[in-house]
């Protein structure tokens, strides 16, 4: 396989505010490790591995819609869903299994998939992006203009 048929795609799922939504953020290189785009979103997920199996989804579908032929290896640090799509451990819940469903089909329609575990600081960028899509740039702004703390280094 050459670097140029690669593309990676990272993904992550933050859990949102308690009332069902969630943010993602999934991160496209080519196989030289270039970024070819980004993108964040909201979803709905209540739980932390629905937040993780979406932002896969929403992967998977971006690599549907602009990379269709291209070898895809999904970078993710959730373990559970990369063990639960590679067959190492099974889904439990009805939510979960839905989402495991879904992306099983998108990974047949795209053809060639890898979904593979990434720690967590290497997966930084698309983890900014979830947090980002929460309105993660609101918070910044409120702390940085001093309504969220104390702006002396005491934190």
């Amino acid at each position: 396989m050459s670097n140029r048929s690669l593309i990676l795609i990272q993904v992550d799922g933050t859990p949102g505010d308690g009332a069902g939504r969630a943010g993602v953020g999934v991160v496209v290189r080519d196989g030289a490790g270039r970024v070819l785009q980004w993108r964040g979103g909201c979803v709905v997920a209540q739980t932390n591995n629905e937040a993780e199996y979406e932002a896969l989804l929403f992967g998977l579908r971006l690599a549907l819609a602009a990379y269709r032929g291209r070898v895809v290896r999904c970078l993710s640090d959730s373990r559970l869903v990369v063990d639960q799509l590679n067959g190492r451990a099974v889904s439990h819940t009805a939510a979960l299994q839905q989402r495991y469903t879904a992306a099983r089909r998108l990974c047949e329609q795209l053809g060639q998939v890898e979904v593979c575990y990434v720690p967590r600081a290497v997966n930084q960028l698309a983890d900014a992006l979830a947090w980002e899509a929460l309105g993660g740039v609101g918070q910044l702004l409120r702390w940085a203009n001093g309504q969220g703390g104390a702006c002396d280094g005491t934190g």
